[in-house]
Order: C-alpha cells, then sequence, then structure tokens
C-alpha cells in the first residue's frame, strides 16, 4: 500500500474532516502542506513532491484543529451565554 504514490500515501497530505450533529467524518478530500492553495483528492496521484508518509490510518486530527471545530460547534448551537457589556464579578 506504501508503494502506490497517491495523496493519501504522502506525508504532505492533510486529509480534511467535517462535523455533523453527532460525528467527526472524514470527507473526500484534502491539500497538500507543500501548496496549501491545491485541494487534493486522497487518491489523486502523487506529484513531484511526493515522499512516502505514515499509513492513513495512523493520521489525527490536531488539538487545535479539533479545539477550533468544537467551539464553533457550540457557538452554532447557541449553548454559550450573550458576551456583555459589563465585566463578570
Amino acid at each position: 500500500m506504501m508503494n502506490d504514490p497517491t495523496c493519501k500515501n504522502c506525508k504532505h497530505f492533510r486529509q480534511h474532516y467535517g462535523l455533523d450533529e453527532r460525528r467527526l467524518f472524514c470527507v473526500y478530500c484534502g491539500h497538500c502542506v507543500l501548496s496549501r492553495t491545491t485541494k487534493k483528492r486522497p487518491d489523486s496521484p502523487g506529484c513531484a513532491h511526493f515522499e512516502p508518509g505514515t499509513e492513513p490510518a495512523d493520521a489525527f486530527v490536531s488539538k487545535a484543529y479539533l479545539s477550533r471545530e468544537l467551539l464553533q460547534y457550540v457557538l452554532n448551537m447557541e449553548l454559550l451565554p450573550e458576551i456583555g457589556e459589563e465585566p463578570l464579578p
């Protein structure tokens, strides 16, 4: 599998994820950290920057990304109180 030079097997590929009401899920796209404006599919052929990376099962979501997404999810649910002008005691 690691002999397959596709984006999902490259150390520069970052998988994109989505979040719905109940779960974090893998979407069928990602990006290359060497050319961040380029959207890639996991099965896209490897480019000139291809370097074998970890198996896809070993990939993880960073804590910073997950924290941002979860905070946005909570804000969208309106579970946090409005921020007032007066400082709290």
